[in-house]
């Protein structure tokens, strides 16, 4: 069975629904059937019969009646992120700015209007973070994603706010399209994108955008920290000198890439 979605385009309802308890088992970190059919708002039936199938792909697990995600997906997903060639030409950059501020650095793309890490590396004094690749924030919050947006025409940027909206993460977000823009104007101008505490609070982030050959803004390399480490000078200058130099090399790197 097939249906309508907006724009025209049709959507297979069942692998909607399969995508749905994925993405429930995901945040439920697990579940038995009943509660996931609540979630879900499916019968009892229905839910099992997607699990049964999902089961026999390596898709799901199950033991005494909890069904997780099973480790097949990691597989996919490590394949996923290893053939992007943004990933293949921003590891060494990456691992390079990290070792050199001692700071947490991070690979941002572009997916369906949000941003999706796609690659992180420590420095010896990295703040912890639960964000694991793969995972998606909004773009209009992170340094990372308003590096990539400021790249991006006025248009398309209009259709990311329209169908994601502006969400306040804290007090500090950017929630006014008209700031926002402001913002972006600012940041290519000078380059890279600041975040303070837009996200988490306590913790700022400096990001500049990679662009393909042909021009287009593909992905944004950052470095976050706290603020009692990222302010003054280092975090005005020193820190993004850093990133514009490593995002040129990515760049450098693709470009290289697409050559050969």
């Amino acid at each position: 069975m097939s249906k309508h979605s907006g724009g025209g385009q049709r959507r297979i309802k069942s692998v909607d629904n399969a995508f749905r308890i994925i993405s429930a088992l995901h945040d439920q970190e697990g579940s038995g059937v009943t509660a996931l059919a609540n979630r879900v708002d499916m019968s009892k039936g229905s839910v099992h019969t997607y699990l049964s199938t999902l089961k026999s792909q390596g898709v799901v697990t199950e033991n005494d009646g909890e069904y997780r995600l099973g480790l097949h997906l990691l597989e996919l997903g490590e394949f996923a992120k290893r053939q992007n060639p943004v990933y293949q030409c921003a590891q060494d950059p990456l691992e390079e700015i990290a070792t050199e501020t001692g700071e947490l650095a991070r690979l941002v793309v572009k997916e369906q209007g949000y941003g999706v890490y796609l690659s992180k590396a420590e420095g010896e004094n990295a703040i912890e973070t639960t964000i694991q690749p793969g995972q998606r924030e909004y773009l209009h919050c992170t340094s990372q994603g308003k590096a990539i947006l400021a790249h991006l025409s006025e248009a398309d940027v209009h259709d990311i706010v329209e169908e994601h909206g502006l969400p306040a993460r804290t007090e500090d977000t950017i929630t006014d399209i008209d700031e926002l823009f402001d913002d972006l104007e600012t940041i290519r101008d000078r380059g890279v994108a600041f975040s303070r505490s837009e996200v988490t609070r306590g913790m700022r982030c400096v990001a500049s955008p990679v662009h393909a050959p042909d021009g287009n803004v593909v992905a944004a390399i950052g470095v976050c920290g706290p603020m009692s480490r990222l302010q003054g000078d280092r975090f005005r200058d020193e820190i993004p000198e850093l990133v514009k130099n490593a995002a040129n090399i990515v760049e450098i790197n693709i470009q290289m890439r697409h050559n050969s």
